[in-house]
C-alpha cells in the first residue's frame, strides 16, 4: 500500500478547507490516498485521507466512506485511530484522523515471531481497542498485521493503534451497502 510522493501530486502544499495543509503522500490504497498534513494556526501534525476520483464519482462508495467516517469519530480509545474532522473538497470526501507513526506489526512480524510477552501485551491492546470500537456499535471486519501500528509512548513504552476501519459496520446503522458481499483479507 506504501506508495512515494508523486512529485506532480497537485494536493501537495496545497490548503485544505482554509484548516489543514498537505505536506506529503503517505500510502494509496485501493479506495483512496493518505497524506500527512498539518492543522494550521496549531501546528498539530495530521493524517488526511480522500476517496480516490473514481471512488468519490461512486454513491456507494461515498456512503461507505461516509460510514467509516462516522464510526471513527465514535472511537476515543488510545488503541484506535480516530477521526477529527470530516467534508468534502471539490467533490471529494475526505476525512482527518490522528496521525500515527511507527512500524506495522506485519513490518515487526517480518523479523520473525515476537517474543511472547511483546506479543501478549500487543494483543492485549488490539483486544482493548477492538472492544471500545464494539462497545460504541462499530466492527472493525479487516483486523491484519498491516491495520495495526506499533509506536511508542512516552512513560508507556509500545503503544498499539488500531487502523483503516474502511470496511467497518454500524450495527445502528441498515445500509445494504455490504449485503451479500465478502470484505476483509480473505488471506
Amino acid at each position: 500500500m506504501n506508495e512515494p510522493t508523486a512529485v506532480s501530486d497537485p494536493r501537495i502544499g496545497s490548503v485544505l478547507q482554509e484548516r489543514y495543509r498537505i505536506i506529503e503522500r503517505l500510502a494509496a490504497g485501493g479506495m483512496g490516498m493518505v497524506y500527512r498534513g498539518e492543522r494550521l494556526e496549531v501546528g498539530k501534525p495530521v493524517a488526511i485521507k480522500f476517496l480516490h476520483a473514481w471512488a468519490a464519482r461512486d454513491e456507494d462508495f461515498r456512503k461507505r466512506f461516509q460510514v467509516e467516517a462516522r464510526a471513527m469519530s465514535r472511537l476515543t480509545h488510545p488503541c484506535c485511530v480516530s477521526v477529527i474532522d470530516f467534508g468534502m473538497d471539490q467533490e471529494s470526501p475526505y476525512m482527518v484522523m490522528d496521525f500515527v507513526t511507527g512500524d506495522t506489526l506485519r513490518g515487526l512480524l517480518g523479523d520473525g515471531a515476537l517474543p511472547p510477552p511483546r506479543a501478549l501485551g500487543a494483543v492485549r491492546q488490539v483486544l482493548a481497542g477492538l472492544a471500545h470500537a464494539h462497545a460504541q456499535g462499530i466492527i472493525h471486519r479487516d483486523i491484519k498485521p498491516e491495520n495495526i501500528i506499533v509506536t511508542h509512548a512516552v512513560g508507556l513504552g509500545e503503544q498499539v493503534r488500531i487502523l483503516d476501519f474502511g470496511l467497518a459496520k454500524l450495527r445502528d446503522e441498515v445500509t445494504g451497502l455490504t449485503s451479500g458481499m465478502m470484505l476483509g483479507t480473505p488471506s
